[in-house]
């Protein structure tokens, strides 16, 4: 476990140096601990345990001059055991509310989730739209671009729109593609598309598009739409607030400040780290800390993230980046009242102005 070999004393210290840096970001030193001490300890007591504290990892000292920063073992430790609960301030959550609650359009919606959550924590907000195979399908509907070339418009049951094109085998009328979108609604309604690949390919086995021209096409239609690509959509990333991150000393160096900002970019790798980062049936928020974040340039940041449910089959993720110096618990608080509430909203049964 986490924390083995820490008497009392020596815990005491180092929530102290680590809440004193969260505060004011300079390393801490033995006087400044020692002033708030609930022993009273002299300096030399508490530089004597820092040091020890620095020995097994749980500090390091930037400078032989300097005091001490937490190490990602320190903050891990700090999270894990010693974070009171927090609950985000009354005018925040009257924020959130109005924020989330002001927009009917799902697009709109996650964008400005993403910019509430990088405002009241000053980080990166970030959402990840639910991945295609777990929308739950309201609408469908097939367009004739060309004579090889069908855009496919999927309408979830929360209102997500998703938009591919596809270039089937054969050619269709403008009327045949209407009947089995008809046909596509109406056998599979509400069921994620990989419940519709599943039954697709049992239809296929059963041979049933062998005894009905209709089914037929509409097997040959789904399987561009949905066997064969469907995985290749990605879903929708929202980001806010980059410009949050320059503000932190920890990104002082224009280098470090590059490859943060390239992998910031790569907007479909960050979906992949937060999925991972909450990956499991749980709604609990999850924490990465430096080094245990897998991509390049983010190794000094600490991704904060939960999955917000919008029905009992819809599932996507939402959270902060920012540096490893963060207010955790406020963090925490504010991430997983966001999911709640957002799911809330975004949910067929959700909530609506």
């Amino acid at each position: 476990m986490p924390g083995i070999g820490l008497d009392e004393r020596a815990r005491e210290i180092l929530q102290r140096v680590i809440s004193t840096f969260i505060v004011t970001g300079r390393p801490v030193g033995s006087r400044a601990i020692s002033r708030k001490s609930l022993e009273h300890l002299s300096s030399a007591t508490v530089r004597n345990i820092m040091a020890d504290l620095e020995e097994m990892g749980y500090l390091r000292q930037p400078h032989p001059s300097a005091g001490r920063v937490p190490t990602d073992k320190g903050y891990r430790l700090y999270v894990d055991t010693m974070l009171a609960r927090r609950e985000i301030s009354i005018r925040e959550r009257l924020l959130i509310d109005r924020s989330l609650m002001s927009e009917d359009n799902p697009d709109q919606l996650m964008l400005r989730t993403s910019q509430v959550l990088s405002h009241i924590s000053r980080n990166l907000g970030i959402v990840v739209s639910p991945p295609i195979s777990q929308v739950a399908l309201q609408h469908l509907h097939f367009i004739k671009l060309s004579e090889n070339r069908i855009l496919v418009v999927l309408v979830s049951r929360s209102g997500i729109v998703q938009n591919r094109v596809i270039h089937p085998s054969e050619e269709y009328s403008q009327a045949e593609l209407d009947q089995a979108g008809r046909y596509i609604v109406e056998h599979f309604k509400d069921k994620t598309l990989a419940e519709i690949r599943a039954l697709l390919s049992q239809m296929v086995r059963e041979a049933r598009a062998l005894y009905d021209a209709l089914v037929r096409r509409v097997i040959l239609l789904s399987a561009d739409t949905f066997l064969e690509a469907a995985e290749e959509v990605k879903a929708a990333v929202y980001l806010e607030g980059a410009s949050n991150l320059i503000k932190n000393p920890e990104f002082s160096d224009i280098t470090r400040m590059r490859v943060l900002f390239e992998t910031i970019e790569q907007k479909n790798r960050l979906a992949t780290l937060i999925s991972e980062c909450i990956r499991g049936d749980t709604q609990e928020v999850k924490i990465t800390i430096g080094a245990e974040n897998a991509l390049p340039g983010i190794e000094g940041c600490t991704l904060v993230a939960s999955r917000y449910t919008v029905d009992e089959k819809t599932f996507g993720s939402l959270g902060i980046l920012g540096p490893t110096r963060m207010e955790y618990a406020k963090a925490i608080s504010l991430v997983e009242y966001v999911a709640r509430l957002f799911g809330q909203v975004l949910g067929s049964e959700g909530l609506r102005p």
